[in-house]
């Protein structure tokens, strides 16, 4: 063989080596591309939920907030509501109570209720029954009877001048006060029974 054909042969072995092995780059470079982009695209898909799952929690968390604070703000209005409401109910609820007091009517039903109700959590010894002047002894006289033969004592009755309305019995160091301040005392319980009967009439 001569050497120009040698030297031909040697150059195409080098030429096929060279392409061979250009190839051979280019694919493992393609191969590192196509893994770069997956990888560069599972991190952006990740940092995207992510980012998203910290917006929906950033939004629910202020959507919470305004449902707190509007709850807040109602309850206040509500609270202020009710306070109003009560300051005003107030007077009229100790007014409601002397007129009652003043009706000869509705003062038989508080007298005659308050009596038996004695009767239930008193001891049956001598009582002695104060009361506001407008019980007069003509009003008396049908109770005090009752109570004699219930208690097997004659009970003492004291008018009190100082006393608005009702009465106040007395028994062995027991007490019922059943006067207008009395009833009147506890207030907060007054109020929560009194905003309890208007919601109760204002969903009816």
């Amino acid at each position: 063989m001569k050497l120009e054909d040698r030297q031909r042969g040697l150059l195409n072995l080098v030429a096929e080596y060279r392409e061979r092995e250009c190839r051979r780059l280019l694919d493992e470079a393609d191969a590192q591309a196509r893994d770069l982009v997956r990888q560069a695209y599972r991190r952006e898909r990740a940092h995207l939920h992510a980012r998203v799952v910290a917006e929906r929690s950033r939004a629910q968390a202020r959507i919470q907030a305004a449902r707190a604070e509007r709850a807040t703000r109602d309850r206040w209005a509500s609270e202020r509501s009710s306070a109003e409401l009560l300051t005003a109910a107030w007077p009229r609820l100790r007014e409601i109570l002397l007129s009652r007091w003043h009706d000869p009517a509705h003062r038989r039903r508080w007298v005659s209720g308050y009596l038996r109700r004695g009767q239930a959590v008193l001891p049956l010894g001598i009582w002695t029954v104060r009361h506001a002047p407008e019980w007069g002894e003509d009003e008396r006289a049908a109770d005090a009877e009752m109570l004699a033969r219930a208690l097997r004592h004659e009970p003492r009755f004291e008018t009190d001048g100082d006393m608005d309305a009702g009465l106040i019995i007395e028994s062995e160091g027991a007490v019922l006060d059943a006067s207008l301040d009395g009833l009147l005392r506890d207030r907060p319980r007054l109020e929560a029974r009194l905003l309890a009967l208007l919601e109760k009439g204002g969903g009816a």
